[in-house]
C-alpha cells in the first residue's frame, strides 16, 4: 500500500479563512434553522428535552439567586452534583430570557448551534495540520452537512457540543505548543484545559497524554519545556481553585470537579442490573430517591450509593466484569439506542462511524502521522470510565470529530489503494500484445 495519501501541509499552515467562514456559517444556518423548523426549543408536555434535569435545574436555581443549588427540580441545597461551567452559561440566559422559558432555550440552543458549526472549522484545522489538507476539509463539510452530527446541539440543553469544540479545541492548541514551544501557546493551553475541565470532567482523562505529547515533542526539539509545562498545569489549576475551594467551603472536603460518579456507578452496577444505567435509582426520576437524597444530604446520598455499587462489586464479581465487558462493546455498538427514549437513530445508523474510525486508527498506528498519539487518546481512553459506569449514546459525542477524521482518513486510503490497482492493472494489459 502507498503511505500517504494526500500531500501534507506544513504543519504550522493555516487553514483558508473563506473556507473556514462557509463552514461556520453553514454548520451554524442549517443547525439553527433545524432548531426553528422542528421547534426543539419548546418543552412539550412529558418529553425532557430540551431542558436536561440537573444543568437546567441548577442554572435555574443561580438566576433566582438561591446560589449553585437544587440539581432536581426542588429546593436541596448545595451541589457539586456537575461541574460549574455549563449552568453558568445557561443562568445567564436564564436571568436575560427568562427562566424556563421558550427565548431562553432558543438562545442557548442557538448558542450550541454556533459551536457545533465552530466544531467543524476546528475539524478542518486539525484534519489539515495531522492527516492531510483533503482529509480536513472533507470532514469538516461532512459535519457540518450531515444531520448525524445535529443530533445533541440542536434538542439539548447541555455541554455536548462545548464539549466537542473544547477536546477539537486542545488537540489543535497542542500542535502549536509541541511544534514552537512558545510560553504563551502553552498558557493558552493550560487555559483551554481548564475551561473543559469545569465543563465536562470526563475530557480530563485525556489531558495527561496531551501533556505528554507536547512535553516530548519540544524535548526532542531541545527547546526548554520544563518550566512552560509548570506554568501551563498552574493555570489550569487557577482556573480549576475557586470551584474547588469553594466545595471544600461548603461541603468540608475535597471535590475538585464534580461529586456524582460513584452513584453513576451505582445506576449500572447492582445485582442483575442491564448495564445501562436504571432510571429508577435517579432522585430526578424517583420520589423515594428523591427523599433519600434530601434526608442524607448530596454528599452522604453520593456515599450510600458508593457502599451500595462496592458491595454488588464484591458479592458478584463475574457479573460486573461481565457488565463492564459488554458495556465496552455497547459504547460503540448504539446498543444503548434501544434503552432510551426519544432517540432519533437505530444502532445501525449509530455503530458504522464507531467501525470506521477504528480501522482508520489501525492505519493510523501503522503510518503515525503527526499528532497519531491524540487521535489514540481520543479512542483508547475517553471512554474507560463508560465502560465500568454505563454507556449512553450522546457519551460519544465528545470525540465523534476525532472519529470523524480517523473515517475519512480510512477512506482516503481505500480510494487510493483502488486507484492504484486499477492503474496497475492499465498498465498490465496495455502491454499485452494485440
Amino acid at each position: 500500500m502507498a503511505h500517504s495519501v494526500v500531500e501534507h501541509p506544513s504543519a504550522s499552515s493555516r487553514p483558508n479563512q473563506t473556507t473556514a467562514a462557509l463552514l461556520f456559517s453553514t454548520g451554524f444556518l442549517l443547525r439553527f434553522g433545524f432548531v426553528v423548523w422542528q421547534k426543539t426549543y419548546i418543552q412539550w408536555p412529558g418529553k425532557a428535552y430540551p431542558f436536561a434535569m440537573e444543568v437546567s435545574s441548577i442554572a435555574a436555581s443561580l438566576a433566582r439567586e438561591h446560589g449553585y443549588s437544587s440539581p432536581f427540580l426542588h429546593e436541596t441545597g448545595p451541589t457539586a452534583w456537575v461541574s460549574p461551567a455549563y449552568p453558568l452559561l445557561v443562568a445567564g440566559a436564564f436571568k436575560v430570557f427568562g427562566v424556563y422559558t421558550n427565548g431562553a432555550a432558543l438562545v442557548i440552543l442557538g448558542l450550541q448551534c454556533a459551536m457545533a458549526a465552530a466544531t467543524g472549522v476546528v475539524i478542518y484545522a486539525l484534519g489539515e495540520r495531522t492527516l492531510g489538507k483533503g482529509i480536513g476539509l472533507f470532514s469538516a463539510w461532512i459535519w457540518t452537512l450531515s444531520p448525524i452530527f445535529f443530533r445533541w446541539p440542536v434538542s439539548w440543553i447541555w455541554d455536548f457540543a462545548l464539549s466537542a469544540l473544547l477536546l477539537a479545541s486542545i488537540l489543535w492548541v497542542v500542535l502549536d505548543v509541541a511544534e514552537s514551544g512558545n510560553q504563551s501557546k502553552w498558557l493558552c493551553f493550560g487555559g483551554v484545559w481548564g475551561a473543559a475541565a469545569l465543563t465536562n470532567p470526563s475530557l480530563i482523562s485525556i489531558c495527561p497524554f496531551t501533556y505528554a505529547f507536547a512535553a516530548l515533542a519540544n524535548r526532542r526539539a531541545t527547546r526548554p519545556w520544563l518550566k512552560n509545562v509548570g506554568y501551563s498545569l498552574l493555570l489550569m489549576l487557577a482556573l480549576l481553585s475557586p470551584w474547588a475551594i469553594r466545595n471544600q467551603l461548603v461541603f468540608g472536603k475535597t471535590i475538585i470537579l464534580r461529586s456524582n460518579f460513584w452513584f453513576e456507578f451505582h445506576l449500572g452496577n447492582y445485582h442483575y442490573s442491564n448495564g445501562m444505567g436504571y432510571l429508577g435509582f435517579h432522585p430526578g426520576a424517583n420520589p423515594r430517591e428523591l427523599r433519600r437524597y434530601i434526608e442524607l444530604g448530596e454528599q452522604g446520598y453520593i456515599n450510600w450509593a458508593k457502599r451500595e455499587a462496592f458491595a454488588f462489586v464484591r458479592q458478584y464479581p463475574r457479573e460486573f466484569v461481565d457488565l463492564t465487558l459488554h458495556r465496552t462493546w455497547w459504547f460503540w455498538d448504539g446498543t444503548s439506542i434501544l434503552y432510551q427514549g426519544d432517540e432519533w437513530w437505530k444502532p445501525w445508523e449509530y455503530w458504522p462511524l464507531s467501525a470506521t474510525a477504528w480501522l482508520g486508527l489501525i492505519f493510523v498506528f501503522t503510518r503515525r502521522p503527526f499528532g497519531w498519539q491524540l487521535y489514540a487518546a481520543c479512542l483508547v481512553v475517553y471512554p474507560l470510565p463508560y465502560y465500568f459506569v454505563y454507556p449512553v449514546a450522546k457519551y460519544r459525542y465528545a470525540i465523534e470529530p476525532e472519529m470523524l477524521l480517523l473515517s475519512v482518513y480510512l477512506a482516503s486510503l481505500l480510494w487510493l489503494e483502488l486507484r492504484t490497482l486499477t492503474a496497475r492493472r492499465r498498465n498490465q494489459q496495455s502491454r499485452l500484445p494485440a
